[in-house]
Order: C-alpha cells, then structure tokens, then sequence
C-alpha cells in the first residue's frame, strides 16, 4: 500500500485528539503532529510531505498562512483550520500555489474527511493515469514462441518487404506480418518519418543525410529516400542547418 506524509501543525490538544481520531481511519496517511511554529519548521525539511493540516492562529508571533509560505512543493495538499470565518483569511491565503482548502473549527468529521478523500482520489488517479502512460510505450513481437516487449523509442527504423515487416532496434531485428501502416498509426505521436513506400524511420536516431545521393544513416544502415521526400527532409531540418 503506498502512503503518503502529513505534517499536522496544531497547537490544541482537543483539536489535534480530533484530527488524530479521523486520520487513524485512513491508514494511507502517515502523520507527524507538531504544536508549534518551531517544531514544524524543524520537521519540514525531514521528509517529503504531501499534505499539511495548519492551524492559523497559534500561540506565536508566526501564523500558519506565514509558515505555509515555507512550504516549496506547489504539488501539496494545504488544509487550513480556524475558529475564525474563512472570509477572514481569504486575501491572505488566496495567492498560495497550493490544492488548498479551509475547514472551520470546531471540526466536523464529514468536511474533514472528504477533503481527505479527495486527496487521495487525486493521488490514485494520478498514479493510475501515470501507469497508464508508462503501459503504452512499447509493443510486443512475436518471434516463434517467444513475445518480444520492445520500447517504441528503440525501434531504430520499420521496413517492408515482400509481405512481411521488419522492426530494427540497436541489438537486433524482429520480423512480423503486421502491416506497416499499423506501425505509422502506432508511432505517430513520436518523430517517425515515412522516407520512402517501405520505410518508417525514427528520426531521432539519424546520424546524417545525404543530400546528393538521396539516404540517411540510421546505425550501421543507409536508407534510401524516395525523390518525393527528399526536400520534405532538407526542410525538416532547415532551421538546424548552420
């Protein structure tokens, strides 16, 4: 189970046995209590926090909008408590880049743990949708019994030949039946270039072009551009051309 950090800055024990009570149903939340502006900026630099509960009017010169500008990770969740209404703080706290959110003293149990709720949503959303990217990035080629993950930025180039397909990467080449058009609609977010009828080319892995005798070098290969692509490729790189 993943879990995540909560610096609770609270300087009544009756509203931090109130905050303790509810974050004690969420075992996700790993939380450090302080009780004063000192303590919690001691114990910031300690870890990294996702989430900070802060009480605004404290026993000290400092409130807690003034130690929430210490805090640098724009990415954390900032819940602000008070007994005073949130009108009261509004111009104070309205500039800080954070997911924040105001809950009024005394605590009640329904607002608190739906803004934790919500902070965990966010976190597994995130965290499934980051999955979801990194899922993406390859491809699997069948070579007899074997499946092959290969990543789409290995593949140093795509070529067509008498009905089948050949996928080269740096350390070796794989041959499939698939059509090269699913390859062009599989790599097209990624600077891939069709140079000729037959060949898809990771442009990021061309080492040079040759302009007089029409191909590029691609590892150890020279692949011949169609007459049709040749100034489509000088104008691709015209703005790189010193």
């Amino acid at each position: 189970m993943i879990s995540y950090n909560c610096l609770v800055l609270e300087d009544t024990l009756g509203d931090q046995l109130a905050i303790e009570m509810i974050l004690s149903e969420f075992p996700q939340i790993e939380a450090t209590y302080v009780n004063s502006p000192k303590s919690f900026l001691q114990e910031l630099p300690k870890k990294k926090y996702q989430m900070f509960i802060v009480d605004i009017i404290l026993n000290d010169s400092l409130t807690g909008i003034d130690l929430i500008h210490s805090i640098t990770d724009v990415s954390a969740w900032v819940i602000i408590s008070s007994s005073m209404e949130s009108r009261d703080y509004y111009e104070d706290y309205k500039s800080l880049k954070f997911n924040k959110f105001f809950i009024k003293k005394p605590i009640e149990e329904f607002v608190f743990k739906t803004n934790i709720e919500s902070f965990l949503f966010n976190k597994q959303s995130a965290k499934a949708e980051g999955k979801k990217v990194v899922e993406d990035n390859f491809v699997m080629l069948k070579q007899g019994n074997y499946l092959h993950k290969v990543i789409h930025t290995e593949i140093l180039f795509v070529e067509t030949s008498d009905h089948a397909t050949t996928v080269y990467t740096p350390k070796c080449k794989y041959t499939t039946y698939t059509s090269l058009k699913h390859f062009e609609e599989l790599l097209k977010d990624l600077d891939f270039e069709k140079i000729n009828r037959n060949t898809l080319v990771n442009m990021t892995e061309v080492k040079r072009i040759n302009v007089k005798e029409n191909f590029v070098e691609i590892d150890a290969h020279q692949i011949q551009i169609s007459r049709g692509n040749r100034q489509f490729l000088i104008d691709k790189y015209t703005d790189k051309t010193v």
